[in-house]
């Protein structure tokens, strides 16, 4: 096994170190694909020890969850006192988050993966979620969509449109059409089935 040469115990993370790691494996990942990446690999690329990394994530999942979550941002929370407003700029920072390279693109779906999405859910996804339920909820109290509407159908309407023709068809879509769905979704909002045992999203 190779010695790491840039870490010794003590001292603070080598925050360079990190970047070369998650920069790497992000290539690696965009050009090969989840199943052909490995930890050896990434550290004999970045020229350090595979302690390195496992110092840092627990395994290839946890490395890959981390590459992803750096290559987007949580948001500030929309907060213009109006739901159409608040979700066009929920959704445009998705779209702005699924703008990303080719070879990132290409990486992307590795998010799908067993060992992968759990850890991406708990630093990315719920965050992402809750503001989109706290949007609905400050609607609901203002009056502006009935108490039964169905958070996840809506939040799930908008968000599958901007994954499905935007990330896998890898087509732009306009902020007009995004106003046109949110103003549809909250004319005619989706409401919880009464005779239904649903579960919120994982």
């Amino acid at each position: 096994m190779t010695s790491d040469p840039i870490e010794k115990p003590g001292r603070p993370t080598d925050e360079d170190l990190t970047r070369r790691i998650l920069a790497t494996a992000g290539e690696m990942l965009g050009r090969h694909g989840y199943q052909a990446l490995s930890v050896e690999q990434v550290s004999k690329a970045v020229g350090c020890g595979k302690t390195a990394i496992y110092r840092r994530y627990a395994d290839k999942g946890a490395l890959v969850a981390a590459v992803l979550r750096s290559q987007v941002e949580i948001g500030a929370m929309p907060d213009r006192g109006d739901i159409r407003a608040d979700l066009l700029e929920h959704v445009l920072q998705n779209q702005r988050n699924q703008e990303l390279s080719p070879e990132q693109s290409h990486g992307l779906r590795a998010m799908f993966e067993p060992d992968v999405f759990p850890t991406l859910w708990d630093s990315f996804f719920q965050h992402r979620r809750r503001q989109g339920v706290e949007i609905i909820d400050r609607a609901i109290a203002r009056g502006e969509l009935p108490e039964d509407v169905h958070h996840d159908i809506l939040l799930d309407t908008i968000a599958g449109l901007t994954l499905y023709r935007q990330s896998v068809k890898r087509i732009h879509i306009d902020e007009r059409h995004y106003v046109d769905i949110i103003d549809a979704l909250v004319s005619t909002p989706p409401r919880r089935l009464a005779d239904a045992d649903e579960q919120a999203s994982p």
